[in-house]
């Protein structure tokens, strides 16, 4: 029994303990305590654990024993469903606890005692008394438990005014240095090194709503987008602007998600991960969110002064475009001007230019300077939607994650720019991206701002290549004249990939002019002609060659296309004439690849076309690069 004198004396150590003690002195107050106590208790040992709501355990904090020897207590007492503690909360003023779960060594001629810990302010916390004789008394349990309460109580009063002045301190410093940086990068590494230095035993990672530079190390993720993703808690932190927290079961962990909150927005999202499921301290989530505004804050100064100077550099780069546009280009040097500027402004896929034909059919044009998707019959196929729909909308489109229920392709981000006029949508500039969200709002914006200066130009030089288009235009086919077509097939080759030629002639046509006369003659001529203008698309030239004489130019088209192409409208002539005739044709074919020249491609297009003719008329004949190579081997093994 502990005698009545013993508890004047603890009663006293009690008071002197807590009227030495300041803010400044709380470091050692727990061995203090424990050493006191056990000393005025005459007791074998004493150990405090305080509950630890980060790891859901109790923390040794200090212990006292006489014979270090004879008893050790454990670190950590596991209580992960809140079994003990829970007894606590409900008033239970002693526990019994396995010897196991509390001693590492512990004599057998010890007795212990667990007194639970309830401190108005602080955590609960575990009281274990060791003796070797007599047993503690339900009014000594009662007064150790009340005035070893008050101590706690006071000394966590005292840690809390300690842990706020000194994060208030830290907050102060670490606001200075963000607003010190005027790089987003530099702010972003130092986030996440501070998080780093404040919470070494957590991982991190920073969900941005804005486009960002790869630096290596920096945990960087970018915020989804969609119907969907707003159920992410993720994404409530961002739209919401407060500080969610969230228990992963997949792979036990516990998540904060804190807004980078500014003054004007939200720009991405803190993401701080633990090792296990913890329950952070609402002073912890306070701290959290107020290290996070300030870093959204000076996040949003670096934006918006970064926004300024992109600003002052994108009327810069509208200046020199204009000026540039207003130098007397040819329609083929203002795609190429406005694609090199797109290109240099986002990492595009794809880049098209649309020109309208007509205001009441939609018809449209490819224009040269489109990337090869457009020319091709999927490419086509998706333009012709994408008209179908700025059209409707009457506005540009502008989608990070693109989908069509007529369509699929491999294109998640897309930009559709309409080219305005005098209230006319006279054409349209698509820009594709493979990934979604490829493309900011900015670059979106800027590339506005860009379509709108090219649009008159491209306009005015439209229209006059269709006035010289028709003044090159054959008077009986209305197919291209010869020398339009030379002109085209020479500028292709000096900016395309490939192309392919066909020379058609029709068979034994002095036997239709002889037999029916010139002006059925002409009729033939006529009827085939319009056969080839509906076997082929906008952007392939039709041409008149000469005389009965007839070829197309298939620009971005391959030999084998060429080929089919050309058997095709054989086909048709053949059975949609009439009076009824037949053609031979030769095809031929270049390549970026191959070293090649206009006249060789001329040449090899008409030696087709004469085999074909020897050959018995009625078929389609081709000699391309591979062939021509093969023939003048076999000429320099004859020499």
């Amino acid at each position: 029994m502990i005698k009545q004198m013993n508890i004047e004396k603890l009663q006293l150590f009690y008071y002197e303990l807590l009227t030495c003690l300041s803010p400044q002195q709380t470091e050692d107050i727990y061995e203090r305590l424990t050493c006191g106590m056990n000393e005025q208790l005459d007791t074998d040992f004493i150990g405090i654990y305080l509950f630890d709501s980060w790891t859901k355990r109790f923390s040794l904090v200090s212990q006292s024993a006489r014979n270090q020897r004879k008893v050790l207590l454990n670190n950590i007492v596991e209580d992960q469903v809140d079994t003990y503690r829970t007894a606590i909360m409900d008033g239970t003023m002693t526990l019994t606890l396995p010897a196991d779960k509390l001693f590492i060594v512990i004599s057998p001629d010890i007795n212990y005692k667990v007194i639970t810990l309830k401190p108005a302010e602080g955590p609960a916390g575990l009281l274990v008394l060791g003796y070797e004789a007599a047993d503690v008394t339900w009014e000594n349990c009662v007064f150790i438990k009340q005035e070893t309460e008050k101590v706690l109580s006071y000394v966590f009063l005292l840690d809390e005014s300690n842990w706020h002045l000194e994060k208030n301190q830290y907050l102060f410093e670490i606001t200075s240095t963000f607003f010190m940086l005027n790089n987003k990068t530099d702010i972003l590494m130092k986030i996440i090194a501070s998080l780093r230095d404040i919470y070494p035993s957590f991982r991190f990672y920073l969900l941005l709503s804005q486009d960002h530079d790869e630096v290596p190390g920096l945990p960087i993720k970018s915020l989804k987008y969609g119907d969907e993703s707003t159920k992410l808690v993720s994404s409530q932190a961002f739209i919401n602007g407060t500080v969610q927290i969230e228990d992963r079961l997949h792979d036990q962990s516990t998540c904060v998600y804190a807004p980078l909150k500014g003054l004007q927005g939200v720009y991405g999202v803190i993401q701080i991960v633990s090792q296990t499921f913890v329950e952070f301290p609402s002073k912890e989530i306070d701290f959290i969110s107020k290290f996070a505004n300030a870093a959204g804050k000076a996040i949003e100064n670096t934006t918006l002064y970064q926004n300024s100077t992109h600003l002052v550099s994108d009327l810069k780069l509208l200046n020199d475009i204009t000026h540039q546009l207003n130098s007397n280009l040819e329609l083929t040097g203002i795609t190429n001007l406005v694609k090199h500027q797109i290109i240099q402004m986002c990492n595009a896929s794809e880049i098209g230019f649309v020109y309208r034909m007509q205001e009441i059919t939609n018809q449209f044009e490819v224009l040269e300077g489109s990337t090869a998707f457009f020319q091709s019959v999927e490419g086509r196929g998706f333009v012709r939607l994408l008209v179908e729909e700025a059209l409707a909308k009457k506005e540009s489109i502008f989608s990070g994650d693109y989908n069509n229920s007529h369509i699929s392709l491999p294109f998640r981000s897309v930009m559709v720019i309409p080219m305005e006029n005098s209230g006319l949508v006279n054409g349209l500039v698509i820009v594709l991206g493979q990934n979604p969200y490829s493309f900011t709002f900015d670059t979106f914006k800027l590339l506005q701002s860009i379509i709108r200066h090219s649009t008159l130009a491209f306009v005015n030089t439209i229209l006059k290549e269709q006035l010289q288009k028709a003044a090159a235009t054959d008077y009986l086919t209305q197919l291209f004249s010869r020398s339009y077509l030379d002109e085209k097939i020479m500028q292709h080759m000096g900016t395309g990939e490939m192309g392919t030629l066909i020379l058609f002639d029709i068979d034994d046509f002095k036997k239709v002019n002889d037999t029916y006369g010139h002006y059925i003659g002409d009729g033939v001529i006529k009827q085939v002609a319009d056969i080839i203008m509906s076997s082929i698309g906008e952007q392939d030239v039709p041409a008149r060659w000469g005389g009965e004489e007839l070829a197309i130019y298939l620009p971005s088209t391959d030999l084998n296309e060429g080929v089919h192409v050309a058997r095709n409208i054989n086909n048709q002539v053949e059975n949609f004439t009439e009076p009824r005739v037949t053609l031979s044709a030769g095809v031929s074919s270049w390549s970026m690849e191959e070293a090649d020249s206009a006249k060789d491609f001329f040449v090899r297009a008409d030696k087709a076309l004469y085999e074909a003719k020897s050959f018995g008329k009625n078929c389609v004949v081709k000699y391309g690069r591979k062939e021509q190579k093969v023939e003048e081997a076999d000429e320099t093994r004859l020499l």
